[in-house]
């Protein structure tokens, strides 16, 4: 799956976003026009994020989907799906839904390493990461316009 960024301020989040800690003023590391392959994607209470790597980085991270545009809706062949319920920090019922590689739907304790930086976690990040570039990258000959 591959996207598009249309925006890189909070200025174009929703306030479910806002309320989560986002500022106005946040600037994400992003290049609005430039597309980034989706490595997993993460619904946490009522907002949906897209774990990719950034412009300028080595690193993943989260960044909400509402600063992106899909250009290539098929998923990896090697997507996972995981969802659950919790308590989250006020005590309310809250629902977690993850798609990506297998490490990311079957263990937080890989979810929280990579977050950290972790090299064992990169490690399988970067494993997983070149199943999925290449994935993308023969995929693109069906999207083409």
């Amino acid at each position: 799956m591959k996207v598009r960024c249309v925006a890189n301020t909070g200025k174009s989040l929703s306030q479910k976003n806002l309320d989560l800690g986002y500022k106005k003023e946040s600037k994400f590391n992003v290049e609005i026009e430039s597309e980034y392959i989706v490595y997993s994607m993460m619904r946490w209470g009522e907002t949906l994020d897209y774990l990719i790597i950034g412009e300028k980085s080595e690193v993943p991270s989260w960044y909400p989907v509402e600063l992106f545009e899909v250009v290539n809706h098929l998923l990896p062949p090697v997507y996972y799906f995981i969802f659950s319920k919790y308590k989250n920090y006020k005590g309310k019922e809250s629902q977690l839904a993850i798609w990506g590689y297998k490490e990311m739907t079957t263990s937080l304790d890989h979810y929280i390493a990579l977050t950290e930086e972790n090299t064992r976690a990169l490690e399988i990040f970067f494993k997983r990461k070149c199943q999925i570039d290449e994935f993308e990258e023969l995929s693109q000959f069906r999207f083409k316009k």
